[in-house]
C-alpha cells in the first residue's frame, strides 16, 4: 500500500501541469530553428536563452518528480517492513 501525502499530490500535479507548456515551448523553439533561414544574432541569442531556460525548468521538474517517487517508494517500503514485523511478531506470540 502506497502512502501519498497531500504535498506529494500537489507536487505531482504541478509537475504534470507544467510539463505541457514546457513541451510546447520546446517544440516551438525547434520549429523556429527549422523555419528561420538566417535569424539575426539577437534572435539567435534569445532562442538560445529560451532553450536553456526551458531545459533548466524541465530538469527541475524531473528532479521534483523523482523526489516524489523516491519518497513514495521509501514510505511504501517502510510501511511494508513495519507490517511484516507486526505479522512476524504476531506469529511468534501465537
Amino acid at each position: 500500500m502506497c502512502t501519498v501525502t497531500r504535498s506529494d499530490e500537489i507536487l505531482h500535479s504541478l509537475v504534470h501541469d507544467l510539463r505541457q507548456p514546457l513541451s510546447n515551448l520546446e517544440t516551438s523553439l525547434f520549429y523556429l530553428e527549422m523555419v528561420l533561414d538566417h535569424p539575426s544574432d539577437r534572435v539567435r541569442d534569445q532562442m538560445r536563452i529560451m532553450a536553456r531556460q526551458v531545459a533548466q525548468a524541465a530538469a527541475l521538474l524531473e528532479r521534483a518528480n523523482e523526489e516524489v517517487h523516491v519518497k513514495s517508494v521509501h514510505r511504501e517500503t517502510a510501511g511494508s517492513d513495519s507490517l511484516h514485523l507486526t505479522k512476524s511478531a504476531t506469529a511468534a506470540v501465537t
